[in-house]
């Protein structure tokens, strides 16, 4: 499907959102209509995943828009270099998920139409909010994403660019969680 490599630059990272869009728009895509909304009790379904990472991308794009001033005063300054992806990563699965970690509140998905043009506008949101990240990060200098910080909700205040690899590892993991859902083999997508 897609491998991401190691991404650690500014543009590493904008190649890799730029590749998921595209890769997650159509994996997306070729579940048909039926599938794409149904799912087992307790379980989200192919739509609620990616809805989920719609809601999960919007407030980091806000973030990105913002002030870096008002980042900065809210959040405070990094003290620490950023940690490689597959730190991120770890920390995510090995602790905050294996923790009891689960998403809550905005992040939670709320699909209601099972429609062909309701597919059509959730993956047609993905897409529009791929370039609106794509953008924020372009408002970015490569020694800014490691001066500020952003707050996570289970990992706790994370660098600009640990948040942005938290986002392609987050996009990925929750197309793997569709995978096993439809019985297909998970997809490696870094390195």
């Amino acid at each position: 499907m897609l491998n991401l490599g190691t991404p650690f630059t500014k543009d590493e990272i904008v190649a890799g959102v730029v590749g998921e869009k595209t890769a997650v728009s159509a994996f997306f895509s070729e579940i048909d209509d039926d599938t794409f909304f149904a799912a087992p009790p307790q379980v989200w379904s192919p739509a609620d995943n990616l809805v989920h990472l719609i809601k999960s991308s919007s407030p980091v794009v806000m973030a990105l828009n913002l002030p870096q001033m008002a980042l900065r005063l809210r959040f405070g300054k990094a003290n620490r270099a950023s940690r490689p992806l597959a730190a991120v990563r770890t920390e995510y699965v090995d602790v905050a998920l294996a923790g009891g970690g689960v998403a809550g509140g905005p992040f939670l998905p709320n699909v209601n139409e099972q429609s062909a043009a309701e597919k059509a506008r959730i993956l047609a949101k993905w897409q529009a909010k791929c370039d609106a990240l794509v953008q924020a990060i372009g408002k970015w200098s490569e020694a800014e994403l490691d001066k500020h910080l952003l707050p996570h909700p289970l990992l706790g205040k994370m660098t600009v660019r640990e948040i942005l690899f938290f986002t392609l590892y987050h996009n990925m993991h929750h197309v793997n969680d569709v995978q096993r859902l439809l019985g297909l083999p998970e997809s490696e997508w870094f390195e």
